[in-house]
């Protein structure tokens, strides 16, 4: 007797213990609701208002969250027969068979035990043989479920990742939300981490939830069998302490232990329960200890249902940030754009010019070829300045034009409207479309590659070839600027070196020249992108342009220029602007 009483005593203490366990969770949870209750009594009636406007805004928040949620889910499982179904079911499924062999373990474990108390030497070798025979099965069925897990995750990542990208890469979308629209900071790093991020917190919340809940039905419904309807007890007095939750954490820590014993002592001791009358003391042993294993697995898979919350806060940070980048890649692609700074009342620009409206990009864009018409165009920057309040010339193949103006004038916000950089506030803009527009900078880019990538930039070779251009052609196009012995020197179009250092800077500038006349757009944008080039060549390439039909736009300040065009745009930086024919009386703009 006294081995057994030593034995029974530590396991009464693992009964009452996941008692304490269930109980110090949810009166946690209940003292912090009853504080607040008790404060907010204290509190006025307006504050009792406000109150009840924040629960209310919680409510919406809580729905918010909801409704992104599922709208992700969506995207991760577009279909109800996909593989990313398919791994959740796999996942359910090893939740399952892995609370199976739990129960079987605690089973087997109470024979095992029991066997070596009542010095059975045969039981204990059947036993703890069935126990090492299920090893390999048990071992299977947790790393399968591991497996699941991260090939869910990969997929969910991957689903996630090509989504956003999708959007965040068509167009100009990529420049317009790190330039134009500011509601999302950072989108490189959330569209790599926190989408990482997202993805393991959702698969981990659905596995902490899910097994939990699977241990806590399959407990209940094997103690209901083993100690009897008494385990509707345990369930009455938690719900008990959950709604009430007055009683001191050190008194309920005390009263588990006290209702852990009678909880498990009633089937035992009850004279009207006849379940147990004809057992052996063996057999009552082995359900009490078992029952009182049960219990404390199913304390534990309360308090990881408990803890699951913070995964859930977790997990509703990076759902409203992809959700954020969702909307806002949406509204981009849609011609909407929002930024926190807009034009006040002491913005630049003549009076009475409402930002907010123009801000909505409300502008027209008619794709048409060899022409390009600003109609009645506000110039604004994305912060909402007024350059230009009403924009309004023509231009049409051939003609090229000089645009010129002091620093901050809105030379270059002209170009990026003209791309389609920066929305379109309003009025109506004529133009071909975009990739029959080229733009070549002071500091052109040099692509990392071989010598003839930078002559094709941004076309590939394959695309060179499609185009029935040779590598002879592109040499002619070299000598025209003045850059063929580059390729005696590299000895092969196929050299490979950091051209951004190799070249030296009029070198690039002729280098994107003769990229401009590969390409053959109908207009170009030349901007000081013949700074470091002399003018015999400057001469040449404005001639060649205008023997193959590339119409000019060209900011630069150097008055040898203004005989290659025909047209100047002269803005004053005061939202002010002419344009007018270049004849011998307005080349004073030109000094």
């Amino acid at each position: 007797m006294a081995a057994v009483s030593k034995y029974l005593t530590p396991r009464s203490s693992s009964i009452t213990g996941a008692l304490t366990l269930i109980a110090f969770y949810l009166f946690k949870h209940r003292r912090r609701a009853s504080k607040s209750s008790n404060g907010s009594n204290r509190k006025s009636q307006s504050h009792s208002d406000s109150s009840q406007d924040s629960r209310k805004d919680e409510g919406v928040r809580g729905q918010l969250l909801l409704s992104c949620i599922l709208k992700i889910l969506k995207i991760l499982t577009p279909r109800v027969f996909c593989k990313e179904s398919g791994y959740l079911v796999l996942i359910a499924a090893m939740l399952l068979a892995r609370t199976y062999c739990d129960v079987w373990m605690i089973h087997n474990g109470t024979m095992i035990e029991s066997a070596i108390i009542g010095r059975s030497t045969k039981a204990f070798r059947v036993y703890l043989l069935n126990f090492i025979a299920a090893m390999p099965l048990i071992s299977l069925v947790n790393n399968v479920l591991k497996l699941g897990l991260n090939k869910l995750k990969l997929c969910f990542r991957v689903r996630l990742t090509n989504h956003l990208y999708t959007h965040y890469l068509r167009g100009f979308t990529y420049y317009k939300m790190g330039n134009v629209d500011n509601r999302v900071v950072n989108p490189d790093q959330l569209l790599t981490q926190d989408v990482d991020r997202f993805c393991n917190s959702m698969v981990e919340l659905y596995s902490n939830i899910s097994k939990p809940l699977l241990d806590i039905i399959i407990y209940l419904l094997k103690l209901t069998t083993a100690v009897g309807v008494e385990v509707e007890h345990l369930k009455r007095f938690i719900w008990f302490r959950f709604s009430m939750g007055i009683v001191d954490s050190i008194v309920a820590k005390y009263i588990a232990f006290v209702v852990g014993y009678l909880v498990v002592s009633r089937p035992f001791l009850d004279l009207k329960n006849t379940r147990h009358d004809h057992s052996t003391h063996a057999q009552r042993l082995e359900e009490y200890y078992q029952s009182g294993r049960m219990l404390l697995s199913m304390s534990q898979a309360l308090g990881r249902i408990v803890l699951a919350g913070r995964e859930m806060s977790r997990l509703s940070g990076f759902t409203l940030r992809i959700s954020e980048i969702q909307e806002v890649l949406k509204d981009l692609n849609s011609s909407r754009y929002q930024r926190s700074s807009v034009l006040s009342s002491a913005g630049r620009g003549p009076e009475g010019v409402d930002s907010s409206a123009l801000l909505s990009g409300s502008g027209e864009i008619i794709i048409a070829d060899n022409i390009i018409r600003f109609e009645h165009v506000p110039l604004l920057t994305p912060n909402g300045d007024v350059l230009i309040q009403d924009l309004s010339f023509e231009v049409l193949s051939g003609a090229n034009v000089l645009v010129c103006g002091p620093n901050g004038c809105g030379k270059s916000s002209l170009f990026r409207v003209l791309g389609e950089l920066w929305p379109l506030y309003g009025g109506r803009l004529i133009k071909p479309h975009r990739g029959k527009l080229f733009y070549i900078p002071q500091r052109p880019y040099m692509t990392l590659g071989t010598l003839r990538d930078q002559v094709i930039y941004p076309d590939t070779h394959t695309e060179q070839i499609q185009k029935g251009i040779s590598d002879q052609v592109l040499k002619e196009y070299l000598d025209k600027v003045q850059l063929s012995h580059i390729v005696e020197r590299e000895s092969s179009w196929e050299s490979e070196q950091d051209w951004m250092d190799v070249l030296s800077g009029g070198e690039k500038q002729r280098m994107a020249m003769a990229r401009l006349f590969y390409h053959k757009p109908q207009f170009a944008i030349l901007d000081e992108c013949t700074s470091a080039v002399s003018v015999d060549v400057e001469d040449y390439i404005y001639s060649h342009c205008r023997k193959v039909g590339i119409t000019l736009f060209t900011v630069s300040h150097r008055k040898s220029l203004w005989k290659h065009h025909e047209f100047y745009l002269h803005m004053d930086g005061q939202g002010g602007y002419e344009f007018k024919r270049i004849t011998e009386d307005t080349t004073q703009f030109g000094s």
